[in-house]
């Protein structure tokens, strides 16, 4: 395309004049500017994105340890006593020592052979030293034998061991009654250690059986023993508990009776062939 140079007219092909201006065509070429392909509009800002949340897991919450419950008991959560301080803590303060008893776990083993036949022994001995050492008086005469010692030291042996097993397996019997927890491994520890009166008073059997009421009174607080007890091992009710021990008490009396009856029978027995036998040589 042309255009005059002149007065910028545009000009047809060929042409040699102006028509506008009349001037001469000296005219120029000129390009028109190809088009610009369409620029794109400028991307619009970012938009700013938070980063996905991290998971951070709540701070702890403290929380206390829950209290023991003796339905499910964790063991060892008390120091365990030896026999010198269990014998101490049960006769003196026997509801603390109950508890560390609760936190123990039940070995019939060390309760029978480590704790049971060491203290049952007092009564034993004492028994053997009055009827096989000391003797015994009637009307001025005084009769001692060390047969006679051994046998009642054997039966006054076997007879506290076999009683607080006796008092524990009536004890476990008789929980489901009282709404108790029916365990023997609790209920053999609070039979042996409940008898623990009982076996140390044993050696006032060296002054003879006119100390055996005083021994009764002591055994009553054995009694108290066995009744402080039962809500802690075997999870007795409180308002069930006197009952709860009236019932053992009448039912191990009844045993007791007929034990004592066939383990003299039996001792007898085996110390009179004994002594028959020697006798005949």
């Amino acid at each position: 395309m042309k255009f005059c140079t002149s007065c910028g007219n545009e000009l047809r092909e060929g042409v040699k004049f102006c028509p506008s201006c009349g001037k001469p065509s000296q005219a120029e070429t000129v390009e028109q500017p190809k088009s610009q392909p369409p620029v794109a509009p400028p991307p619009p800002p970012p938009v700013y994105q938070a980063p996905p949340p991290v998971y951070q897991a709540p701070p702890p919450v403290y929380q206390a340890p829950p209290q023991q419950s003796y339905n499910e008991p964790v063991y060892g959560n008390a120091k365990t006593s030896n026999l010198i301080q269990r014998v101490i803590n049960i006769l003196i303060k026997p509801k603390e020592e109950w508890h560390v008893v609760a936190s123990e776990k039940p070995d019939a083993t060390k309760l029978i052979v480590g704790y049971a036949l060491i203290l049952a022994a007092i009564p034993a001995i004492a028994s053997f030293i009055k009827f096989g050492v000391i003797g015994v008086t009637f009307w001025g005469y005084t009769s001692r034998s060390i047969a006679t010692g051994i046998q009642y030291g054997i039966v006054q042996l076997i007879s506290a061991v076999l009683g607080a097993y006796l008092l524990a397996w009536v004890i476990d019997l008789l929980a489901p009654s009282f709404d108790s927890k029916k365990d023997f491994g609790r209920s053999l520890q609070l039979a042996v250690y409940s008898s623990t009166p009982q076996w140390v008073a044993g050696i006032l059997l060296i002054f003879g059986t006119g100390i055996s009421m005083l021994i009764l009174v002591i055994g009553l607080y054995a009694i108290y023993l066995l009744a402080v007890g039962m809500p802690v091992l075997k999870n007795t009710p409180k308002e069930k508990v006197v009952g709860y021990v009236v019932v053992v008490i009448i039912a191990l009396i009844i045993i007791s009776f007929v034990m004592a009856l066939i383990i003299g029978g039996i001792v007898g027995l085996f110390f009179g062939a004994k002594m028959a036998g020697f006798g005949g040589m």
